[in-house]
């Protein structure tokens, strides 16, 4: 077999893998682009020279980053229907108190909170980065406060790894806890990187990709359906800085500072949609 037909065949695969157990786990509305994002972090991780030496190599060397890969899109997937205007999402924080099978007790600044774990719920660890990971291309989530003069000003900034490009995609109001006028996350690729001291107070959110521009600031640029936008943030100095990266149940512990999207049913109780915990004590920022 060429080398060209045995990557598409090992692509093929992977594609019907990961397919295959998105549905068994209920996600059967994963959409088609966070597949192909998948399947090409696979592609850059080389995965397929790896694997391409026998089926049974392939398909260990499959088993081996399968969890990784299900969990980003997972976690793409959840991302994707919070940003969605018609979805009803709302925003835990605090440190876990204990875990009792599919439930775990959550300790908030209003008292401790009940959360359902579906199978299908993404967990992600949050982890210590630097400002040496803002780089033009990466795409980037940016929860920002509004400053007198009307600019952005950063609170927080959290890395995407390449599988979850696009999650959240967007500028949209948020509820960072440190301000009272309101905030806003910004999830967008990164055009344009300086950074400055400052300080905030009021908060937005914005994903996007980071473009270069004079001043200690960056620019995030995102797609908003049809159409796209950017956004200029100051970056000041001694924010914190953090990355996500695929997790697993073995990382809601009691003790571990937590970020839970969930959904209220009409009896008052939480499903979650997903789970972002801190590692080694890290308190996630968003």
């Amino acid at each position: 077999m060429g080398a060209a037909r045995s990557s598409h065949w090992i692509e093929e695969r992977l594609r019907r893998r990961v397919e295959s157990l998105l549905v068994l786990l209920g996600a059967e509305e994963v959409a088609r682009p966070s597949i192909d994002v998948v399947i090409a972090s696979a592609r850059k991780a080389r995965i397929q020279f790896r694997c391409a030496h026998s089926d049974r190599a392939m398909g260990l060397g499959i088993a081996r980053v399968l969890p990784a890969l299900l969990s980003a899109a997972l976690l793409l997937q959840a991302y994707g229907r919070e940003a969605s205007a018609a979805t009803k999402t709302e925003h835990i924080r605090g440190t876990i108190e204990s875990v009792e099978g599919d439930v775990v007790t959550v300790a908030t600044s209003s008292g401790s909170v009940r959360i359902q774990l579906a199978p299908s719920t993404p967990i992600a660890r949050v982890v210590q980065s630097d400002r040496a990971h803002i780089t033009d291309g990466r795409f980037l989530g940016i929860t920002s406060v509004t400053d007198p003069d009307g600019s952005q000003r950063a609170v927080e900034v959290h890395v995407f790894p390449e599988a979850m490009r696009g999650a959240g995609e967007g500028s949209y109001g948020w509820d960072w806890p440190g301000v009272s006028r309101g905030s806003k996350m910004t999830n967008g690729t990164a055009v344009a990187s300086r950074m400055t001291n400052g300080i905030a107070t009021t908060s937005k959110m914005t994903n996007g990709t980071v473009s270069r521009e004079a001043g200690s600031s960056l620019m995030l640029q995102y797609k908003d359906g049809a159409s796209g936008g950017s956004q200029t943030i100051v970056i000041p100095v001694g924010i914190p800085i953090v990355a996500i990266e695929p997790g697993e149940s073995a990382d809601l512990q009691p003790g571990v500072h937590v970020f839970v999207v969930a959904r209220r049913n009409s009896e008052g109780a939480f499903t979650a949609d997903r789970v972002l915990a801190g590692k080694n004590g890290l308190v996630p920022p968003m």
